[in-house]
């Protein structure tokens, strides 16, 4: 029978109605009148619950604050249960536990109130040390709603001024949509799909006589999206798809990411999955969900309406046959996608497809071993070794492997499988050094190397003339040395006849092949709480009078190293 258009709309109006009432329910599942704003002006975001990042998905909200120094306020009483310090991830960072079961936590502050900041820093002080992670006893800081508990900054990866904020549960730990809590958001935009991608997922399938993925660009008109220029998509056998696909709200450019997406056939639904909660256990998972080639190799982060074997996210609420649908010769298909953000604002694309007439069968790629993801593998040739644990991959791997050899490095080059191919545990890799300098084997490391020739550090402990260590990625591996100390470069002018006009005292540190590892400050001979900016390279000292005595010489000592123990001190005197 022929399908038109006009006889599939009440069915689509349908899935509408069926989204409202799911979105409306979950909203009723967190107290929508019990936590107040953590910040005193209107709120707006530069990133959202669940957005696609890199390795992960996002846990909180990203609220703009364009500077540095805006109030920061407890949403609900409770106490201070984690202070985390670090010079990259969230920075400066405070967890508050709630009565109600909920956990809040506040991000890349600048500072704390007075109270938690002399507690952070007499911590600092008693254990030599500007990074930590303690978790506090049950009233040790008790905090009411609506004080005033740090002030907004853009310590740790933060790549500018904002607050993140996110909701947990106490108990489980997991990060929950704070949009669904009832804070008042300005948000009257509609996801935009940009592009379709259509995948054949074996030998025996294709998209328009093609066995690779297929894009198909999307425009808006008549209030719904629709493929650009009509195309007629034909297809046979298993066939996936994916939406690249972006949620906007008022008053911001900031892309975000959607809440829910379904996908029906021919008006059942295949596949639906939201972003209400899920654990930083299962957030490696989305190497899976994505199509991770192309977020390598073309910068897009797309969702996936259909899963891989071993993708075990809790997001999928209904996923028929991994959301893998068998088309078959000559049938008449309809595909529809609605697409939401977590106030309801809701997308559409709906296109149609026939059933491939012509069957083709494509030739199977080549590879030295299929690698099953529900057992352990090991893999040994020439001077390499690699051990991957059960889970390793969310699929079955037809594993390849090449070698090369090196002038460049202290062993050949290992072409393992493919860098633009996910792994999800961390694997054992052994590669043997073809020679090694005297006296040098604690400066060894296993590098991985890009396609341009960029050095990563994958770490590297050598025992019994091999280098061992653990990497959860695929690509070009060899053994490389790292004899190089790291710089530190002064930017305070230490010239100077005193420093009493000074704030702080700054320097520049970098380490170019392995990176910086430890970090000390000395004055007078005693420890005192220099501040690592990990992504600007800054090593900095707050003149404090509670602890450096003034007016008076003061001699200054520097210790950095990197991950192989290189050190390097910086000496000088100064005036204060």
């Amino acid at each position: 029978m022929k399908i038109t258009r006009t006889s599939t709309y009440i069915p689509l109006i349908l899935l509408f109605f069926l989204f409202s009432k799911q979105v409306h329910s979950q909203n009723q599942e967190f107290p929508q009148n019990y936590f107040r704003s953590p910040v005193d002006f209107q709120m707006t975001l530069s990133g959202n619950f669940a957005e696609l990042r890199n390795n992960h998905f996002h846990s909180g909200i990203d609220i703009r604050t364009f500077t540095t120094g805006k109030k920061v306020y407890a949403i609900a009483n409770g106490f201070v249960s984690r202070i985390k310090i670090s010079a990259g991830g969230y920075g400066n960072a405070i967890y508050i536990d709630h009565p109600n079961g909920y956990t809040s936590v506040y991000a890349h502050l600048d500072h704390f109130n007075n109270e938690i900041e002399e507690f952070v820093q007499s911590y600092q002080y008693k254990n030599n040390s500007f990074e930590f992670d303690l978790q506090l006893e049950q009233n040790q800081i008790p905090i009411k709603k609506g004080s005033i508990i740090a002030f907004s900054g853009n310590t740790g990866s933060s790549a500018g001024p904002h607050l993140h904020f996110e909701i947990r549960n106490t108990k489980s730990e997991h990060p929950l949509n704070p949009l669904l809590f009832g804070f008042k958001i300005k948000d009257t935009k509609a996801p935009k799909i940009v592009n379709l991608y259509i995948y054949p997922l074996d030998t025996a399938s294709n998209v328009n006589g093609i066995n690779s993925r297929q894009q198909f660009p999307v425009t808006y008109y008549n209030n719904a999206y629709h493929l650009k220029g009509d195309p007629k998509i034909k297809l046979l056998g298993n066939i996936g798809f994916a939406l690249q696909t972006n949620d906007y709200m008022d008053n911001t450019w900031g892309k975000c990411g959607i809440f829910d997406l379904k996908m029906t056939i021919n008006d059942t639904l295949i596949s639906n999955f939201s972003f209400k909660e899920f654990s930083f256990d299962e957030s490696i998972y989305i190497n899976s969900h994505i199509d991770y080639e192309l977020s390598k190799t073309e910068k897009k982060r797309i969702h996936k309406s259909y899963r891989e074997p071993n993708n075990q996210l809790s997001i999928y609420s209904k996923m028929a046959n991994n959301g893998i649908y068998y088309f078959s010769k000559n049938s008449n298909y309809k595909i529809d996608f609605l697409v939401s953000d977590a106030n309801k604002n809701t997308s559409k694309l709906r296109f149609y497809a026939k059933g491939n007439e012509v069957e083709k069968h494509f030739p199977p790629a080549k590879f030295d071993v299929l690698m099953d993801y529900k057992k352990e593998n090991i893999f040994k040739k020439n001077d390499l070794e690699v051990k991957f644990p059960i889970n390793s991959f969310y699929s079955v791997i037809p594993f390849t492997y090449s070698m090369e050899p090196s002038s460049n490095f202290l062993s050949d080059v290992h072409h393992i499988h493919n860098e633009n191919i996910p792994v999800n545990e961390y694997y054992t890799l052994s590669i043997k050094p073809k020679f090694i300098p005297k006296g040098k084997s604690d400066q060894l490391f296993i590098a991985r190397i890009n396609k341009s020739g960029n050095i990563t550090y994958e770490g590297g402990v050598y025992f019994d003339s091999t280098l061992k260590t653990k990497t959860r990625y695929f690509g070009n591996f060899a053994v490389d040395i790292d004899t190089i100390p790291p710089v530190i470069k002064a930017r305070t002018n230490f010239k100077l006849k005193s420093l009493s006009g000074q704030k702080s005292i700054r320097f520049t540190i970098t380490d170019d092949l392995t990176g910086i590892n430890s970090y000390e400050g000395f004055i007078d001979d005693k420890w005192v709480l220099f501040k690592y900016d990990a992504k600007n390279n800054l090593l900095y000292y707050n003149f404090d009078r509670k602890r450096l005595v003034p007016n008076k010489d003061h001699k200054l000592l520097i210790k950095i190293s990197d991950k192989v123990q290189n050190e390097t001190v910086f000496t000088t005197h100064f005036f204060w």
